[in-house]
C-alpha cells in the first residue's frame, strides 16, 4: 500500500469547546479565534449533541464527558454507558445478584465492615449518589452491621459548593438504619476530588494521602462529622470549591478514626468511570505496587463498580461487567491496512487510547499504530499555565503528518476542558486562543499534503464559565455543559458540493447529528465504504 493511497485524515478533538450563548460567561466567544472563525465560515460544518441519550446516558440533561465521548466516537454508534447500564441493573434487581457483590456482602455478614469510597454527587460523570444508596440499602437488607463511607467531594461536575447537600442525603439513610439495633453506618473520611484519590497523572502523593486517610485513619485534619469538616473549611475560606477541600478523617470522642480498614473488611470503589479510579485500585490490588509505601496493607475484599483497566482486568471483582466495543474504528481501519496515530498530553491519553478503542489500551499492531503521549506538567495549576501542551502537540502532529506514513490520526487538545474546570475566565480565554492557534498550525501542514480533518469536541465546558442565579448574581462554573459542539470538515479541495447534516428538532436520537456519526463520516472522508453496522456519515451531497 503506497503512502498516499489514502491521504491523511485527522480527527481533532478540541476537548471542552462547546457552542455557547456568546454572553459574558462564554470564554470561547470572548477569545480571539481567527482560525476557528475562518473554518466555520469557509467549510462545511454542523453541531453535534454530546450529552444524555445521544451518548448512551440515561437522562436527557446528563452531561457528557471525555470517556463517553471518545467511546461513542470510536464505536460509531450509541451504546448504553456505565450509568445507564447500572441504572437498568438496579431497576431489574440484577445489580444485587453479581458474584462480586455477593463476596462484598459476605465479608460484611461475617463481621467485617463494608467500606464505600467514591465521588459523592449526582454529576453522573464519574459516579452517582444513587449507587451509594443502592449499596447501603443492599447491605442493610443483608444484615451487614457495619458500613463506612469515604466521600470524595465534587464541586466540578455539580455546583461548586454543594457537598453538604449530598452529605445530608446519606445522613438521612444512616439515621434510619442506625435506629435498628446493632447497626452502625456513618461517614469515615472525606476530601476534595482534586486533593485526594482521584488522580490520573500518576501523582502518587494524592493517592497516598487518600490511602492514609481511608485505610489507616491518619490525617492532620480530624473532625467529629462531615458537616463539621465542611463548615470549618468554608469558614476559613468562603470561596473554597468542594473539589479543593483538604482531606480529613472523621473521629470519635477519643480522637479515634471511625473507619480505618482491617483484615476481613470489604471495600467498594463506587465510581463507574475508570480513569480516576484506577490508581487507588492499583494500590489495593497489586502485590508489586510501587507508587508509594502503603504501610500495613489490610487483607480486604476489593471491588469496583466496573472494570477500570481491561488489559489488566482491574479490579478483579466488578459489580458490573465491562462496556466494550467489538469492532471500534481503530480496529476497523487497522484491518484495512491503514497506519494510524493517537496524540495528546497526559490528561487525555486514556481517552484517545482505551476509550476510543472501546476497551483496549495498547496497540493491536505496534507497527501500524503509534500512541504518542506528551507529558503534562506536574505541580502546576492549569489556570496558571493555560497553554498546557497544545504547542508541543501541534509540533508533533506536524511532524507525523509530514512523514507521509499515516492514513489516520486522532489528536486531543485538552486546554478548553482542563482550564475550564478551574473556573477562571482570563485563563480560559488564553487556553482557547492557544487551541485555536495550534489547530491553525496543524491544518496548515495538513493542507500542504492534501489531507483533511474533522475538527470537533467531545463535550462543552469553556463556553459556560459562570452561572447566574435568579438575582442575576454569578458564580464560577467548573463543570461540563450540555451545549452542542462544533463539527467542521476541513477539506482544502472543498467546492461547496456537499454539506454536513444539520440538527433538526424533528430528528430522533439516532438521526440527530452526534458523536456516533463521526466514525461513518471519517470513512467517507477517507474514500472508504461506510460499514453497515455503524451510524451513517454526516456528509450530504448538494
Amino acid at each position: 500500500m503506497s503512502k498516499r493511497t489514502i491521504k491523511p485524515v485527522l480527527l481533532i478533538v478540541m476537548d471542552g469547546w462547546g457552542m455557547g450563548s456568546g454572553g459574558p460567561e462564554d470564554a470561547i466567544a470572548q477569545a480571539n479565534t481567527p482560525v476557528f472563525d475562518r473554518l466555520w465560515a469557509e467549510y462545511a460544518h454542523t453541531t453535534l449533541m454530546t450529552h444524555g441519550p445521544y451518548v448512551g446516558l440515561p437522562a436527557k440533561n446528563d452531561m457528557g464527558g471525555s470517556e463517553v465521548g471518545h467511546l461513542t466516537m470510536g464505536a460509531g454508534e450509541i451504546l448504553d454507558q456505565g450509568p445507564t447500564r447500572i441504572n437498568k441493573a438496579v431497576a431489574d434487581g440484577s445489580f444485587l445478584k453479581s458474584d462480586a457483590l455477593q463476596k462484598v456482602m459476605a465479608a460484611g455478614e461475617a463481621g467485617g465492615t463494608v467500606h464505600l469510597m467514591g465521588l459523592l454527587s449526582d454529576g453522573n460523570i464519574h459516579s452517582h449518589i444513587n449507587n451509594f444508596k443502592a449499596l447501603i440499602n443492599a447491605a442493610f437488607e443483608r444484615g451487614v452491621k457495619s458500613l463506612r463511607v469515604h466521600a470524595l467531594l465534587d464541586g466540578r461536575d455539580v455546583g461548586i459548593q454543594t457537598a453538604q447537600k449530598y452529605v445530608c442525603e446519606l445522613e438521612q439513610e444512616f439515621t434510619f438504619i442506625n435506629s435498628h439495633d446493632g447497626f452502625g453506618y456513618c461517614f469515615a473520611s472525606g476530601g476534595g476530588r482534586e486533593r485526594i484519590v482521584m488522580d490520573r497523572d500518576r501523582d502518587w502523593s494524592k493517592v497516598e494521602e487518600g490511602w492514609n486517610l481511608m485505610v489507616h485513619g491518619q490525617g492532620d485534619q480530624r473532625f467529629p462529622s462531615m458537616m463539621a469538616a465542611i463548615e470549618h473549611m468554608r469558614g476559613e475560606n468562603p470561596d473554597l470549591i468542594d473539589q479543593d477541600m483538604d482531606g480529613f478523617v472523621i473521629v470519635d470522642d477519643h480522637d479515634q478514626p471511625l473507619g480505618a480498614m482491617h483484615d476481613g473488611d470489604a471495600v467498594v470503589m463506587v465510581n463507574f468511570r475508570g480513569d480516576r479510579a484506577i490508581e487507588i485500585t492499583e494500590a489495593f490490588e497489586l502485590d508489586d505496587f510501587d507508587g508509594f509505601d502503603r504501610g500495613r496493607r489490610p487483607d480486604v475484599v476489593y471491588a469496583g463498580m466496573m472494570v477500570y483497566d481491561e488489559d489488566r482486568n482491574l479490579p478483579e471483582l466488578q459489580l458490573m461487567g465491562p462496556s466494550s466495543v467489538a469492532n471500534p474504528f481503530g480496529r476497523r481501519i487497522l484491518e484495512l491496512g491503514i497506519k494510524q496515530f493517537r496524540l495528546t498530553e497526559t490528561q487525555k491519553y486514556p481517552h484517545v487510547t482505551f476509550f476510543f478503542n472501546g476497551g483496549y489500551r495498547q496497540p493491536l499492531d505496534a507497527s501500524m499504530e503509534d500512541y504518542i503521549l506528551i507529558p503534562s506538567d506536574k505541580g502546576v495549576s492549569f489556570s496558571d499555565a493555560p497553554e498546557m501542551k497544545a504547542n508541543e502537540i501541534a509540533e508533533k502532529a506536524i511532524e507525523l503528518v509530514n512523514t507521509g506514513e499515516y492514513g489516520f490520526g486522532l489528536i486531543n487538545i485538552a486546554n478548553a476542558d482542563m482550564v475550564g474546570h478551574c473556573g477562571i475566565m482570563a485563563s480560559a480565554i488564553r487556553a482557547i486562543e492557544t487551541v485555536d492557534a495550534a489547530v491553525g498550525r496543524i491544518i496548515e501542514a495538513l493542507a500542504a499534503v492534501g489531507g483533511s480533518a474533522l475538527i470537533t469536541a467531545d463535550h462543552g465546558n469553556a463556553e459556560e464559565m459562570m452561572v447566574f442565579n435568579k438575582d442575576g448574581e454569578s458564580e464560577a462554573c467548573t463543570k461540563h455543559s450540555i451545549n452542542p459542539v462544533p463539527c467542521i470538515l476541513f477539506d482544502p479541495a472543498y467546492d461547496g458540493s456537499y454539506s454536513l447534516r444539520q440538527p433538526d428538532d424533528q430528528q430522533t436520537i439516532l438521526t440527530q447529528p452526534g458523536l456516533a456519526h463521526l466514525a461513518g463520516t471519517l470513512f467517507e472522508v477517507m474514500g472508504l465504504p461506510v460499514p453497515d453496522d455503524i451510524y451513517p456519515s454526516l456528509i450530504e451531497r448538494n
